[in-house]
């Protein structure tokens, strides 16, 4: 990747809704070379697809929850079964395999405490293998995750 590369990376990043011009015009590569490597950075697979940020808040899900999970037991078995019923819960927005004493670390909305109540019931509570589970609840966001670092991650 050159230098255009990153700031195609770095412009879609911050508004993926570009068109194809103006982006050509940010980067100063004419429209149809801007448009093969945006398809090119597609299919290698850097840019892994495209989406909206939402506000969670306007959508009324006014409560976030880390909640840190421990398994009884660290099988492959055990662990692709949790990993496999994670993915059927839409509340869980994300899942992380960690290092450290939890195994797992979850991030989950809720409209509510109440509706958390049920996702602790109905979800987090029915998922295979788990040995403990501790919930801390996000008070305010401070920084919201923008994008990667396009940069820095590919060096000086």
């Amino acid at each position: 990747m050159d230098r255009a590369d990153l700031a195609l990376l770095e412009a879609l990043q911050s508004d993926s809704s570009l068109s194809i011009s103006e982006l050509a015009e940010m980067v100063a590569l004419s429209s149809s070379a801007c448009h093969r490597r945006i398809k090119a950075l597609e299919q290698t697979g850097v840019i892994a697809g495209y989406g909206a940020r939402l506000e969670p808040r306007l959508l009324g899900l006014s409560v976030e929850v880390f909640v840190e999970i421990t398994l009884i037991s660290q099988s492959r078995e055990a662990m692709d079964r949790f990993e496999r019923s994670v993915c059927d819960f839409d509340e869980i927005l994300e899942c992380h395999l960690m290092s450290g004493a939890a195994d797992y670390l979850l991030r989950v909305a809720a409209k509510d405490l109440n509706q958390y109540d049920h996702v602790h019931r109905d979800c987090l509570a029915r998922l295979p293998g788990v040995s403990s589970m501790r919930s801390s609840f996000s008070l305010r966001r401070i920084k919201q995750m923008r994008g990667y670092p396009v940069r820095s991650a590919i060096g000086p």
